[in-house]
């Protein structure tokens, strides 16, 4: 209920209260006994009329106030999309069917919105290596573009690296409804590997890591075959 509603709903209730008040301390000049037990009914009845009327209005406002301070502070107050760009692919026969998968040299962009009142702080990104397999696949060429902002993603070192290759590199601050654009270069010399990244942030207080995938699925990237650059 909006604030001005509930002002009148107390102004409605208090002045009834008021005159309430007023008749029974007259009455309970004229006849006092009579008066008490009148006096206990109205207010018996008054009761039950704002425990009819009022209350479950009031308890469902408390409930949703609730409800959306525990929203706010459990859910992750970012929006992420990931999108791959500037790929060429390696080709592979598993038996039961045949997978482009894009070749080492091409961009991740994750684009990092945040949704809610606080701004958040994006502290680092880290890429984390599910598998590996030594596969033989055939290079296909794909018209490619100009990557934006850089980054690249190291798969073949011992603990998986993001590293800036520009000026700018994290921590970046991002404020409700503004986005920041990441283009990740990645690169692997070594079989078809499978991966996700996982973005640390802080907002309000809390300091998470989110995992970023393609809608649930690891990222797929495969080395450049001998012979197939």
């Amino acid at each position: 209920m909006p604030r001005a509603g509930r002002q009148r709903r107390v102004f409605v209730w208090g002045g009834a209260g008021g005159g309430v008040v007023a008749v029974a301390g007259v009455a309970l000049l004229w006849d006092p006994g009579q008066t008490l037990a009148w006096t206990a009914g109205v207010a018996a009845a008054a009761a039950a009329a704002f425990l009819g009327q009022q209350a479950p209005q009031y308890l469902q406002e408390s409930l949703a106030r609730r409800r959306a301070r525990r929203e706010l502070t459990e859910s992750d107050p970012l929006a992420i999309s990931v999108e791959i760009r500037n790929h060429d692919y390696v080709t592979f026969d598993f038996g039961d069917r045949v997978a482009d998968v894009p070749a080492a040299g091409h961009t991740v962009r994750v684009i990092v919105t945040a949704t809610g009142p606080s701004a958040v702080v994006l502290i680092g990104m880290r890429a984390e290596v599910l598998s590996r397999e030594e596969l033989p696949g055939d290079l296909s060429r794909h018209a490619a573009e100009m990557p934006v902002r850089q980054f690249e993603v190291l798969l073949d070192t011992d603990s998986p690296e993001v590293r800036a290759l520009g000026a700018s590199d994290f921590p970046y601050r991002i404020a409700g409804d503004e986005s920041e654009v990441l283009d990740l270069l990645v690169s692997t010399e070594r079989g078809l590997v499978r991966w996700v990244l996982w973005l640390d942030w802080m907002c309000a207080g809390r300091r998470c890591s989110t995992r970023i995938d393609l809608r649930g699925d690891a990222f797929r990237t495969a080395a450049r075959q001998p012979g197939c650059a």
